[in-house]
């Protein structure tokens, strides 16, 4: 199977966070797990990551506040956010950072779609800064500046 990319998956729960890493890795995710945004924020400090897929409640730094800390990061990872919670209470979340919402429980297809549909995201926007950002050319020879004719001389008759 074609590698899809590198996740990180957060989640304080270690029973969802092994379901949610055995799930990715079958879909060919490198995965690695933290159990809190402090975890999570020290391996993103370390490490790229194309997605994240994060709790949004738990315990030392919550993923409210992950997601804070992350919005100040030029590079950062595409955000997937996992919860129970009520639309009531995702409202205080950032929606330019989050690119869905997976409602626990979950699916295990709606993971898998999630999951590879951020990484279709990221390709995207990865193409379009190609495009927009080509490679440098390779510096051509300088060439001799052509001598240039005084300004004085009269011309032929």
């Amino acid at each position: 199977m074609e590698q899809q990319g590198r996740l990180l998956v957060v989640d304080d729960d270690h029973a969802i966070r092994k379901l949610l890493e055995r799930i990715a890795k079958r879909a060919g995710f490198e995965v690695e797990t933290a159990k809190d945004g402090a975890d999570a924020l020290e391996m993103i400090e370390a490490r790229d990551y194309d997605v994240a897929l994060i709790d949004l409640m738990m315990p030392r730094l919550s993923g409210y506040e992950l997601l804070e800390r992350l919005s100040t990061r030029e590079r950062r990872p595409v955000v997937i956010v996992a919860t129970a919670l009520t639309n009531g209470d995702l409202a205080t979340v950032d929606d330019t950072m989050v690119r869905r919402v997976i409602r626990k429980p979950f699916d295990v297809q709606a993971v898998v779609t999630a999951l590879t549909e951020a990484m279709q995201h990221l390709a995207e926007k990865r193409a379009m800064l190609t495009v927009a950002d080509p490679a440098p050319k390779p510096a051509e020879e300088e060439k001799p500046a052509e001598a240039t004719p005084p300004v004085n001389l009269e011309a032929p008759c």
